[in-house]
């Protein structure tokens, strides 16, 4: 198996994730499902591996949305995505007698026209009631959904408040026909959904809960066994020499926290680089490599962009602030020196440094820890804490 890092993987070069996958399956049974992470972390590999891989009759029905400039392009999306699928057997019946309806014929054709444009929301419900009628069992897994509602928010055409038209959409087909156990929703983004409705309600007044009914799983680096299994994969290649192939691969998930994106990165410097002896100096040199690479192929530039775009002025400046601080730091550090030391930067209220520290523990750049009923707090990932120490500390 060679390194891919970055790039589209399939079928068994997707490694493990059974656990992260079984309890996406398991809370499937009941409700949908929110799956939050950063780039790069493996959440679309896990959508891949259950489209795959479907349990429990499920259809899995893996849909971009990313790209997505209009409510109706991703109407049109969602149409054609099913269609490759060949789900519907009547050949989206309601969806068609809508579309008749506004434009006079019974062919689909242009999405584009203002008056299928203005009615997005009841084709797009025609269409759930075309999946729910068939004879399937319809999971829906839509990808980068934050990141279409971000662009949806500061578009002129569409504005703040058809997205949240659009989210109350969701959440009514979700509540009409999930009891049917006919259709399911997964949301999956690396900005989080939550920033998007947190700027709606905050900026915008928005005043519904479109998840709350939602199941929300939060995916992190592989387990051990599986950042092993990974690893051998990738240095089944004789073209390696390895002193100790147990202690460097400890070492190599040690040093990628066991995220895949990385590992794969760290055997694919070994390739270019013509690396054969693979040694601890090796491994240290190819995670050197990573956090001082100009064109950030890392990606670990993102952690920070996210906060600078989806973070309002206020919190953006706390949280700097406190990675700052904390990428210097051995150990974890008590919530009260961490207001303690914002405030001497800056002249700032108690509880927003304290929300903003929730935000900042919710969105995976710090892990918590409560003893003796002190919060303590530190960077979740080790190799982002390096970055953050060399590029910002």
């Amino acid at each position: 198996m060679k390194p891919n890092p970055g790039g589209i993987l399939k079928g068994e070069a997707i490694i493990d994730r059974e656990k992260e996958i079984y309890s996406i399956w398991r809370a499937l049974q009941n409700q949908s499902v929110v799956i939050t992470s950063e780039r790069r972390v493996g959440k679309t590999c896990i959508l891949r591996k259950m489209e795959e891989n479907p349990r429990d009759d499920w259809i899995p029905v893996l849909y971009w949305v990313e790209g997505k400039e209009h409510p109706i392009e991703f109407v049109e999306g969602l149409y054609e995505t099913i269609l490759e699928k060949k789900l519907i057997k009547n050949k989206f019946y309601n969806l068609k007698r809508i579309y008749k309806k506004y434009v006079g014929g019974d062919h689909i054709g242009s999405w584009k026209l203002p008056q299928i444009k203005e009615n997005w929301k009841t084709l797009l419900e025609s269409m759930i009631e075309d999946i729910v009628e068939s004879q399937n069992k319809v999971l829906v897994m839509l990808d980068e959904l934050p990141l279409m509602l971000s662009k949806f928010i500061k578009s002129k055409e569409i504005g703040p408040l058809k997205t949240m038209g659009f989210l109350d959409t969701l959440r009514g087909l979700r509540n009409k026909y999930e009891p049917s156990k006919k259709i399911a929703f997964i949301f999956c983004g690396s900005i989080g959904i939550h920033l998007v409705i947190k700027d709606l309600k905050e900026n915008h007044g928005y005043n519904s809960d479109p998840i709350n009914n939602m199941k929300i799983i939060s995916i992190s680096g592989m387990e051990e066994k599986g950042a092993l299994e990974l690893c051998e994969k990738l240095g089944e290649d004789e073209y390696f020499e390895w002193d100790d192939r147990k202690t460097l691969f400890d070492h190599i998930c040690r040093k990628t926290d066991r995220l895949p994106f990385y590992i794969h990165h760290v055997f694919n410097y070994f390739y270019e680089t013509s690396e054969k002896r693979i040694t601890r100096q090796a491994i240290d040199n190819a995670i050197d490599y990573l956090l001082n690479d100009p064109k950030d192929e890392g990606f670990f530039r993102h952690y920070l962009d996210r906060i600078k775009t989806y973070y309002e002025e206020k919190s953006q400046k706390i949280a700097l602030i406190i990675l700052d601080g904390l990428c210097k730091e051995k150990n974890e550090v008590e919530e009260i020196e961490i207001i303690h030391r914002v405030k001497n930067q800056m002249d700032i209220d108690d509880e927003s440094i304290k929300e903003a520290l929730d935000l900042a523990w919710s969105d995976h750049y710090l892990i918590r820890k409560v003893k003796d009923n002190r919060r303590l707090y530190a960077f979740r990932y080790e190799i982002l804490k390096r970055w953050w120490l060399i590029n910002r500390g």
